[in-house]
């Protein structure tokens, strides 16, 4: 379609409500990504008042959906609420937490930080480098100890 052709409201509007092939969805929205004119005539379309039938009890209905929306999984099996389903213990968040400070706590007490980056590269006057640096140098130099020797 050339840029003096440009799609119809009714065309967008048939469009919007999905009345249209999949083919024709696709052309008209590579024709709105490449024509920026076109998007005036898009929203206008959006933009229509339409006739549409009135839903007795809204409140009732969007309970509804949201209910069936949260009982579907992705793979499409229904699944139970969190308070129905009982987590293992090692799935809790807690559990991660407290291996992460016993790692933490084993590494400080085993001097494995002193090891890796020692205390002398980081006193406050020397000026050799940024923080940074001084830390890439560190952890390069006690990597380095692992390659075997030649």
């Amino acid at each position: 379609m050339s840029k003096k052709e440009m799609y119809t409201i009714q065309q967008w509007t048939d469009y919007i409500e999905g009345r249209i092939s999949g083919k024709q969805a696709i052309l008209m929205e590579q024709f709105l990504l490449n024509e920026p004119d076109a998007m005036q005539d898009y929203l206008e379309a959006l933009d229509m008042e339409r006739n549409y039938p009135a839903l007795p009890n809204s409140v009732d209905f969007t309970d509804s959906v949201m209910k069936r929306i949260e009982s579907i999984a992705p793979d499409g099996k229904t699944r139970h609420s969190r308070g129905e389903r009982n987590r293992r213990w090692f799935e809790h968040r807690v559990f991660h937490y407290a291996v992460a400070a016993c790692l933490t706590l084993i590494f400080l007490s085993s001097g494995l930080f002193d090891r890796v980056a020692p205390y002398h590269k980081f006193q406050e006057g020397d000026t050799s480098g940024s923080f940074t640096e001084k830390w890439t140098e560190a952890a390069t130099s006690w990597l380095d100890n692992f390659k075997p020797k030649p």
